[in-house]
């Protein structure tokens, strides 16, 4: 089994990548060159035993070029700054919104026309949604006007492919306790969910062999703490 993922330096991107890893799957890394070292430095023996490989863009994910299709597909890279919206300069609007949305739908595209799904042939599309799909937090407008589009989109994206076994898949879940979830100062990283437990749904999901297809999986915190203004 085959896997490509995208943005793999983000914490949830690693998780998930090291549980395929685990089963035997062959997983394919594409990350900004920036973050090249990082991800080679993390994946050193997988590399060193060509069971995963690594694909380099400049910036754009969208400049990723396919030359072979996967049983799965991992869009994991978005942006998240948390400010009002009347605050943020045009150029951080239109960069949150490129990376979380339009370069997850012209990916997707171009992999479908590269490599139409074949009759009987499963093959998974899954994007990272969040608890911000569902709802609006202060702040946080574009990052959930994003999260809203993806989910618009996946919702689309099965009833189109709805005549095969491709699935479209949105993993939402609340802040979980990595570099994004830091940014938010006034809560208690002890209640943000673990990626662990989150990547571990994620590939449960994937990999079963069940005809049960529940392509919006929200994953909340039980409780959330914020911490005391001083």
């Amino acid at each position: 089994m085959k896997a490509l993922l995208f943005g793999a330096s983000g914490g949830l991107a690693t998780v998930v990548a090291e549980r395929l890893l685990v089963r035997g799957w062959h997983v394919d890394l594409v990350s900004r060159k920036r973050r090249e070292e990082v991800v080679r430095k993390r994946f050193a023996a997988a590399l060193t035993e060509s069971q995963a490989g690594i694909y380099l863009v400049e910036e754009e994910y969208r400049e990723f070029d396919p030359t072979q299709s996967y049983n799965a597909y991992f869009f994991m890279q978005a942006l998240f700054a948390p400010c009002a919206l009347a605050e943020m300069e045009e150029v951080r609007i239109e960069a949150e919104i490129g990376v979380g949305l339009t370069s997850h739908i012209l990916l997707t595209r171009k992999l479908i026309a590269t490599h139409p799904p074949l009759p009987n042939e499963r093959r998974d599309f899954c994007y990272i949604g969040s608890t911000s799909a569902y709802a609006g937090f202060r702040n946080t407008s574009v990052y959930c006007a994003v999260k809203h589009g993806l989910l618009g989109f996946i919702r689309a994206m099965n009833d189109e492919y709805s005549h095969t076994d491709a699935r479209f898949w949105l993993f939402s879940m609340g802040t979980m306790n990595t570099e994004m979830g830091a940014l938010l100062v006034n809560q208690d990283s002890t209640s943000f969910l673990r990626p662990e437990d989150v990547a571990d749904r994620m590939i449960a999901a994937v990999t079963s062999t069940s005809n049960v297809f529940e392509p919006e999986v929200i994953l909340r915190r039980r409780s959330i703490r914020f911490l005391e203004k001083k």
